[in-house]
């Protein structure tokens, strides 16, 4: 027997929001995460209630970090809000401003490492045509200084740091190198970047293994298991893996996700021991559509299962003690890993209803405009939380039930490339989020 047996993973009753991109627990009760309506949201309890406690209408939200029950840290990968931090809690939320960060700073935050209250780590870009880079405070933000990772990779994800001095920093490199055009995520190969200096020299620790990586696949999210045993979720658009390494990071192995699904596109990674994991993110297409399957392990990666009830569209897990006595996850919803029931859901938010459109050169969903609305605004961010246009601008919108038909083209006319695309409808001083794709062929949506 496991000592999880009776542990279940439910969702709890976070307000509704297509996707949960972080998540973050000082204990078992106290905890923060952010989505794809913007919102930063806490809980108290464990997940039994969330508050908003922040709200940026035109931001996307990737992580989030604390110290303590006082100080904490969020990242965006909107530039111009690309950093905020809170003394209280969350009670208020302070923008890094742009005049306080130094030259060559990463233009969007994909990862925290909040070491404690004077020292934070945060990487980025997810984006090759970005610079690749990782800001450092000593002094609780005070002061930043940039260490500048371009000759090591193309792009960065997450990093995690365990102390003020050792840490890794996961994300991939362009290994083609054509001085002829900017570099690709399709001739990325993953990297695994270690510092146990601070930052002043970096070993890549995959370097080694480098033949067994497949062109266009990168490191998203890393999980430390223990001082030996660490993962790391490979994303690809066209292949599911993962990598373990049992001595602390000086050897890796990549391990593919087997199961009968056909999992790929993954981000979030999590074990509770060393044979107990999932991972999940966007999944494999469907369709045409992506379609945010999740997949575990009971024999440390070396093969894996169709599993849905740990949640859809995966980006982050966190487990608290040593050994666990409770998890999260962060995706649709975020998922609670406990052995106690939780109350029944509350779904809050604005409530959308996505018709059905399939076979047709346009998505169609319902809105419902509460009376005296005053502004309305649909926007577009891609899979990696780039904001690509506005949809929808009105001023004084009719209320009601409305039917919506998009043609995928922004509020100019520039027509979008197929692909997902998460929708964020923002009502006054609200928002809530779906997922629509375009395909090839035509134009579909997915469920939130």
């Amino acid at each position: 027997m496991s000592q999880f047996d009776d542990y279940f993973w439910r969702p709890t009753t976070a307000p509704t929001a297509w996707r949960h991109d972080d998540v973050w627990f000082n204990d078992a009760a106290i905890g923060w995460a952010v989505n794809s309506n913007g919102k930063i949201i806490h809980t108290k309890d464990g997940g039994a209630n969330w508050v908003e406690q922040l709200h940026l209408q035109g931001t996307w939200l990737r992580c989030i970090g604390f110290a303590n029950d006082d100080v904490g840290w969020m990242g965006s990968v909107t530039a111009e809000d690309r950093l905020y931090y809170t003394r209280d809690g969350g009670v208020r939320w302070q923008q890094v401003l742009e005049a306080d960060l130094p030259a060559g700073a990463p233009a969007k935050i994909c990862g925290l490492s909040v070491v404690d209250e004077n020292v934070v780590y945060a990487s980025g870009t997810n984006e090759p045509q970005d610079d690749s880079a990782l800001l450092k405070t000593m002094d609780g933000g005070l002061i930043w200084s940039v260490i500048d990772l371009n000759g090591h990779a193309t792009l960065l994800v997450d990093n995690l740091f365990i102390n003020e001095n050792e840490g890794w920093v996961v994300g991939g490199k362009d290994v083609v190198e054509d001085p002829n055009r900017p570099p690709r995520r399709e001739d990325v190969k993953p990297v695994v970047l270690y510092t146990g200096d601070g930052g002043v020299s970096w070993t890549n620790q995959t370097a080694a293994v480098l033949d067994q990586f497949p062109h266009g696949e990168w490191g998203w999210k890393i999980y430390r298991l223990n001082e030996q045993t660490m993962f790391i979720a490979l994303e690809s658009f066209s292949a599911g893996a993962i990598l373990r390494t049992d001595d602390g990071g000086e050897n890796w192995r990549r391990l593919e996700i087997n199961d009968q699904q056909g999992n790929v596109d993954l981000e979030a990674i999590g074990f509770v021991d060393e044979n107990t994991g999932w991972v999940g993110g966007w999944g494999p297409r469907i369709d045409g559509r992506p379609s945010g399957l999740s997949s575990a392990t009971v024999d440390g990666g070396r093969n894996w299962a169709d599993f849905q009830d740990v949640g859809q569209y995966l980006n982050r897990f966190r487990f608290l003690g040593d050994p666990p006595v409770v998890g999260y996850a962060s995706g649709t919803s975020i998922y609670k890993f406990s052995d106690e029931p939780l109350p029944p859901i509350k779904a809050e938010g604005i409530a959308q209803t996505v018709a059905d459109s399939s076979g047709s050169k346009s998505a169609k969903f319902n809105l419902n405009i509460p009376s005296e609305t005053n502004e309305l605004n649909i926007r577009a961010f891609d899979q990696f939380g780039a904001k690509i246009g506005t949809v929808l601008y009105e001023e004084g919108p009719s209320p009601g039930s409305r039917l919506v038909e998009w043609d995928f083209t922004d509020i100019n006319g520039e027509q979008f490339d197929p692909g997902p695309y998460i929708l964020r409808v923002t009502m006054d001083d609200d928002s809530s989020s779906f997922l629509v794709t375009r395909t090839k062929d035509s134009s579909e949506n997915s469920e939130r």
